[in-house]
């Protein structure tokens, strides 16, 4: 193959990668047409192999950086917090989530609501943990800002023998039935909330079922309460 052919064969393949086959298809010879064909093949081949090749390494990195990412927005989200509301966190440490103190919760909620930074206008789920008999329980958040697409998790432990917590029924409208749920399942009273009453139980039943010392009574208005769990847990 002469250097000539080499030359037309590399470039007719060059404009056919970047979509002019009209580069290949021209070429009057055959033979050369045939080669540049073949070519063209082989290239993209190497193509694919090379963009699969890629591919679980980007992955890989996106995968690695996005655990730090979210750590790294927790952490700006706490600074503004403990500067907004000195003495607010519970603890320094943050992990994906922002470990926040009680007392100043109904207004830190207000600013994660409306600061410009932040908007964090939707309140996506509130639920309740119990960390044991003899531990505290804990209210967790998760926060989503429809404007900036970020979220966070705040959380607040609360002591099991007087679990109680502001209500942000008021911040976000659609805490209303979260805070009854987890009212109802942990016993946590949600302070300032406009009807605080169960929304799966009866008003009447007695205990907190997801609590870790909870224990089923034997009988509701004469019915026998069966305590079979297999499979619940």
């Amino acid at each position: 193959m002469s250097s000539d052919q080499d030359k037309l064969i590399a470039e007719s393949v060059e404009k056919a990668l970047q979509g002019d086959m009209d580069a290949i298809n021209n070429i009057e010879d055959r033979v050369t047409r045939s080669k540049a064909k073949a070519a063209l093949v082989k290239a993209n081949r190497e193509a694919k192999a090379a963009v699969a090749e890629e591919t679980p390494r980007a992955e890989k990195s996106k995968a690695e950086e996005a655990p730090q990412a979210e750590q790294t927005f927790a952490a700006q989200v706490a600074v503004a917090l403990e500067k907004k509301f000195p003495g607010s966190l519970d603890t320094e440490d943050v992990n994906g989530h922002i470990q926040m103190k009680g007392e100043q919760w109904y207004e830190a909620a207000q600013y994660l609501r409306d600061n410009p930074d932040f908007l964090f206008d939707s309140l996506q789920c509130v639920t309740g943990y119990d960390y044991g008999t003899s531990e505290d329980l804990e209210v967790r958040y998760n926060l989503h800002s429809m404007t900036h697409h970020h979220a966070i998790e705040i959380r607040i432990k609360i002591d099991r023998n007087d679990s109680k917590i502001p209500s942000v029924e008021q911040v976000w409208r659609i805490g209303d039935w979260f805070e009854r749920e987890t009212y109802d399942m942990y016993g946590i009273e949600f302070v300032g909330h406009s009807n605080m009453t169960r929304i799966l139980c009866p008003e009447d039943w007695a205990g907190w079922p997801l609590r870790k010392d909870y224990e089923t009574q034997e009988m509701y208005h004469g019915i026998v309460v069966p305590k079979v769990k297999d499979g619940w847990e």
